[in-house]
């Protein structure tokens, strides 16, 4: 046993694992007592004061913790620097009032589930200018959200104990060997690793890797990246870039940014001007009473007008809207690359286009001259979703339609356009509904699988017979739908 010098077990290694009780927004100030946090304090102390409600009431510091992804930027950049800098972070874990750590590192709740008296960790690495890591936070959390995200399912582990959270992948850019354009493209491949297993998990420094050659200043420093570089990047995780630019899509792009968005899809955002990057993540809350009777066909995004952002200045989460008030405004955004799976061929513009030419031509005997001010709401979804909220939602539709729909043969993803009248959109449901097929090529006559009006039904069987067939409704009435949700919301 030589070689060992024996302590007492409170004093070895400076292991900290400590309860912070929070009744005001100043009690977070206790962290500054945290030696560990060095010279970070201050800053966190600041942004979890202006960020998080009052329903969290507790805060576990967990020290020594090891990062991955900050290890990662550490072995490869870090180490190497003349500065010596901790291989360790801290964890600060965020819980409600039903939680407290006993003496014995015991978390106690008065609940049966621990998980849900717990919203998400924030990593706080030794980097010294931005230090906030890693950072998975609830909106439950979030200070005047009302809106939806794109969200994925984590697991944590702290003092033996396996809790989860729901939310987005958030960082501050390391401003040497990442900056903004990496942590966006960060925490969208991090999202598709944690929710999709056929994507793997890269670290900050396998992204900065990524960039290769066409990264301007090379690995280390880094002197950020250009929308073609974050496409590579996207690329070589396996994903299917297509990039939208504001000059080509005058008219829908900010529409075509919310169809992507409300398909589950996170989307990287360049600010070319600002010299910034952002990740699009979700949408505020549509005011139902904001559209007005319209022969035009009107967009579910004409009354939304904001999204929900995660940006490397600053806390998760963050409204955007054309208001002059914010930092910068959805305007500000020249073009955004949505990182696909594979087998979407048919894009968000073509959608639009038939979408608009059905509703003033109709198709094949069907009339849509019922939607009285259309409203028109699309995204992308899985067979599998799709068919779940037909059952769920089986008396909504004629028996002989429901048994079409469930038994129709799909791809993997699919196009939905959601139609409805403004009185209809307004209480949160749909008239009519079309069904395209999201590996359509972008030019074909007729990509659908479904397109209804209120007497009957127009279905394609493209992957049997690739024939037609109505299905008519006869003395049912296509009553109104309640609305498709993709996202977590809390509208």
């Amino acid at each position: 046993m030589s070689g060992y010098c024996f302590a007492r077990y409170g004093n070895l290694g400076g292991w900290v694992h400590k309860w912070i009780a929070i009744a005001t927004p100043d009690d977070y100030a206790q962290l500054a007592s945290i030696k560990e946090l060095q010279s970070a304090a201050s800053t966190i102390v600041e942004r979890l004061k202006e960020h998080l409600t009052d329903k969290v009431k507790g805060v576990l510091v967990e020290y020594p913790y090891v990062d991955k992804d900050y290890r990662s930027t550490y072995y490869g950049f870090y180490a190497k620097k003349g500065q010596r800098y901790d291989p360790f972070c801290v964890r600060l874990h965020f819980f409600n009032d039903r939680v407290r750590l006993t003496e014995d590192l015991t978390l106690e709740t008065t609940s049966n589930n621990l998980s849900k008296d717990y919203f998400g960790y924030m990593i706080v690495r030794p980097t010294i200018i931005t230090p906030i890591g890693r950072t998975i936070l609830s909106i439950d959390i979030v200070k005047e959200f009302s809106g939806a995200i794109i969200d994925a399912k984590y697991t944590v582990h702290v003092l033996g104990y396996r809790l989860e959270v729901n939310g987005f992948p958030f960082m501050q850019q390391h401003t040497d060997i990442s900056v903004c354009a990496h942590a966006a493209c960060w925490g969208i491949l991090r999202h598709y690793s944690e929710r999709y297993r056929a994507y793997a998990e890269r670290l900050v420094y396998d992204i900065t890797k990524m960039a290769g050659s066409g990264d301007p200043g090379g690995l280390t420093p880094s002197r950020g990246l250009v929308v073609p570089q974050a496409s590579q990047i996207f690329s070589q995780a396996g994903l299917y870039p297509d990039v939208y630019g504001r000059r080509q899509f005058k008219a829908n792009f900010e529409r075509l940014m919310m169809a992507y968005v409300e398909s589950g899809f996170p989307v990287f955002a360049a600010m070319q001007s600002r010299q910034h990057a952002i990740s699009v993540i979700g949408h505020g809350s549509p005011d139902r009473n904001a559209l007005q009777a319209s022969q035009a066909p009107q967009y579910a995004w004409d009354a939304t007008q904001s999204f929900y952002v995660v940006d490397d200045n600053r806390m998760p989460y963050q409204l955007v809207d054309g208001l002059d008030a914010a930092d910068y405004k959805i305007s500000d955004i020249d073009a955004f690359i949505v990182p696909l799976p594979e087998k979407i061929f048919f894009p968000g513009e073509a959608v639009e286009r038939h979408v608009e030419h059905l509703l003033s031509n109709g198709i094949l005997g069907l009339d849509f001259s019922f939607l009285v001010s259309p409203v028109i709401r699309y995204f992308v979804t899985t067979s599998a979703a799709l068919k779940r909220y037909f059952k769920d939602n089986k008396s909504q539709f004629p028996p002989d339609l429901y048994t079409a729909l469930v038994e129709l043969v799909l791809p993997q993803f699919v196009w939905i356009a959601e139609l409805a009248s403004l009185t209809e959109w307004q209480h949160k449901r749909f008239n009519s509904l079309m069904i395209f097929d999201a590996t359509a090529s972008a030019l074909e006559p007729l990509p659908y699988f479904v397109v209804m009006d209120q007497k009957r039904a127009l279905i394609f069987d493209r992957a049997i017979s690739n024939g037609a067939g109505y299905i008519e409704f006869g003395d049912h009435v296509l009553n109104p739908m309640s609305e498709f949700r993709n996202l977590q919301s809390r509208l």
